[in-house]
């Protein structure tokens, strides 16, 4: 008898496991679920605390580039999640096929999402589900309110000059709609949480977007300490990450992701959690979803001890929405339209130039309201894979910023690519004061600079040949990146202040390529740096004047090929430089203020009713809005920003005074 019952149990564990192989249908309308690993939990639900059934009635195009990027498992550990209230086959025969290791673990897939359904957690955007319980203190448990404690994506051919990008954006006229409020709450032995779909639906600007962190007093104390010991030593920050729970609501599901680092962010913006009198502040976070918390030199004796390696593995590559992390950052500079630095990436989008993907979020903290502030796609190895051929990936990436000389300890200088630089190569360790003006992101252990120094020393030569320079540039791409620059109006940029943005050198020809990145103050943001006067809204697109750095310009890489200099070897790089200007000025993009005001009335529609936060920070001089009226005020310390279709006539308007 035993013999039989263990027979029909067996038969029925395979029926199961068969029909879950062939897309059966799923139970309580979730098509696939968010997996994590061991040591952390994920829960995904219908978004009770987003608007139900928000839409855009607008169409066009959006802001955040919303494209359908599909990615191979292999690369990013991602599985596809359909939007959780369909159940039509199309959706689920385009999901990555689910791990059938074992029918066992069908079984146990089963009685778990039966054991979901019984309890039926309640959950608000306000408040994060409960997870699975942890052997250690589990930070964020419990809700605080008291503010104090507080594939390969699929590409176009392209020439080889052109680097392969992601696709150009899609409208979706509406956002997910929400499912009926069931919950699904799996554990297991994976790294992924959401999966390329999640990336789309995160970076879609249709769709509301609400973030909400969860952290200790403690954690919060530790944070502050972190902050004080560093900035104490004169020119260090800290990299030490804090834990707390993430909860990420969009398109009609929430992911709760338990124990994710995050510590502060931010240069001369950089802010404490705490003024001086106790009270808080806002500052910008970046948050690391694969932190393990066990170096014992910035943990010493609370340094995690994981149970096994393999969970220490798993942590290591946890994801996002196929990303490591995510940076947030607040609207300090004030831009009362919310949307200027996502606008910009469309002008750099546009010219097929590779730039990272930011949307809108509403930040909670424990329980309070913070507003709104951005969120921001990383540049990292994975930015990459999501959109170059397989072949251009494991080449060195260096983040380009003002660093010191000498080793990275000695004066300070911008990104100029003049031949001193040379000496400031290498990983930056801010604990320490050491900060590169070019700063390894990859093959951190195993480079040789040798593409970088290579390229320096090329575009230092007194008149370079053609050849010599298109051996080490991406030519064609460098024009069309400084000419979205321009329509930018960036007074911090490359060109202006040798600042803010990555170079890449492609793996399968060795050429460099550039990404934008930190473009917080373009198209008429002026607030509080405004260093020519007029926004750079009344800039010669040839000129060798660089504004921010009240200069002339250093950088012979432009010297050489776009500004006015009689050197006819790169006229045509000029040329190029020329035709994608003309092209962004005659664009829906500049043309006039319709698409920027179409986009901007989405941004309203979903966050002008949680743009006050429920806290009064220390260090916010402004009350947040929305709004697109503004005024040039020549003060290089004037509090206001112009408006946009002040900034984009002006710079239309001096554009056509000097291209013919």
């Amino acid at each position: 008898m035993a013999l039989k019952k263990s027979a029909l149990f067996l038969a029925a564990v395979m029926i199961a496991s068969t029909l879950a192989g062939c897309g059966g249908q799923q139970q309580d309308n979730v098509s696939s679920v968010p997996t994590v690993s061991a040591e952390s939990s994920v829960s995904v639900s219908a978004d009770e605390g987003s608007a139900a059934g928000e839409s855009s009635s607008e169409t066009g195009e959006s802001v955040s580039q919303g494209s359908e990027v599909s990615k191979d498992t292999s690369n990013n550990n991602s599985k596809t999640e359909s939007s959780s209230n369909s159940s039509d086959e199309s959706s689920k025969s385009s999901s990555v096929k689910k791990d059938e290791s074992s029918a066992a673990e069908t079984s146990s897939k089963q009685e778990s999402s039966k054991a979901s359904q019984n309890s039926q957690a309640s959950q608000t955007s306000s408040k994060p589900s409960e997870t699975t319980s942890h052997t250690e203190e589990k930070p964020g448990s419990s809700q605080q309110n008291d503010p104090s404690g507080v594939t390969e994506p699929s590409k176009p051919q392209q020439s080889p000059s052109k680097p392969e990008v992601s696709p150009k954006p899609q409208e979706d006229s509406k956002p997910a709609q929400e499912s009926s409020g069931t919950t699904a709450k799996i554990t297991k032995s994976d790294a992924a949480i959401g999966d390329i779909n999640t990336y789309n639906d995160l970076f879609n600007f249709n769709n509301k977007v609400t973030l909400q962190i969860t952290m200790q007093q403690s954690e919060m104390k530790k944070l502050q300490a972190d902050y004080e010991k560093y900035s104490s030593r004169g020119d260090s920050k800290s990299e030490i990450y804090r834990k707390a729970d993430v909860t990420i609501s969009v398109a009609g599901k929430t992911y709760t992701i338990e124990e994710v680092g995050i510590r502060l962010k931010g240069n001369v913006s950089l802010e404490p959690v705490y003024a001086e009198d106790g009270t808080l502040n806002i500052t910008h976070y970046k948050l690391s979803f694969d932190e393990t918390f066990d170096d014992k030199t910035e943990y010493g004796s609370e340094a995690k001890v994981w149970k096994n390696e393999n969970e220490r593995k798993l942590r290591k590559k946890r994801t996002f929405a196929t990303m490591n992390g995510l940076e947030v950052k607040w609207n300090f500079n004030y831009d009362e339209t919310n949307i200027r630095e996502i606008y910009a990436a469309k002008l750099f989008e546009s010219s097929d130039v590779l730039v990272q993907k930011i949307n809108l979020s509403q930040l909670k903290f424990n329980g309070n309201n913070y507003g709104v502030v951005k969120i921001y796609e990383p540049v990292d190895k994975t930015f990459l894979e999501k959109r170059l051929p397989k072949e251009a990936i494991g080449g060195d990436l260096y983040k380009c910023a003002w660093g010191k000389l000498n080793n990275g300890t000695g004066n300070y200088s911008g990104a100029t690519y003049k031949t001193s630089t040379i000496s400031s190569i290498g990983e930056t360790e801010k604990s320490i004061g050491k900060k590169f003006v070019y700063s390894i992101k990859t093959n951190k252990s195993s480079t040789d600079h040798s593409s970088l120094k290579n390229f320096i020393k090329a575009v230092n030569k007194s008149n370079p040949s053609k050849e010599s320079i298109e051996a080490v540039l991406d030519t064609d791409y460098f024009a069309r990146f400084m000419a979205a620059y321009y329509f930018a109006g960036d007074p911090d940029d490359i060109r202006n202040n040798y600042n803010n943005h990555f170079i890449y050198f492609r793996k399968d020809n060795g050429k460099a390529i550039f990404i934008p990145y930190d473009n917080d103050r373009t198209l008429g943001v002026t607030y509080g740096y405004n260093p020519d006067g007029k926004g750079c809204s009344d800039r010669n697109p040839y000129s060798g004047w660089a504004a921010g750095a009240n200069g002339g310009q250093e950088n012979p890489l432009i010297n050489l090929t776009i500004i006015d200099n009689n050197n006819k070897t790169f006229n045509y790089v000029k040329d190029i430089y020329t035709k994608q200007l003309k092209a962004l000025a005659a664009s829906d993009l500049m043309k006039s203020d319709a698409d920027f005001v179409m986009n901007y009335n989405k941004a309203k529609k979903n966050y002008e009713s949680v743009i006050t936060p429920s806290v009064k920070f220390a260090n916010t001089k402004e009350k947040p809005k929305f709004s697109l009226d503004g005024r040039l005020d020549s003060n290089k310390e004037a509090r206001a920003n112009m408006s946009f279709e002040q900034f984009r006539s002006a710079i239309i308007s001096k554009f056509k005074s000097k291209v013919k």
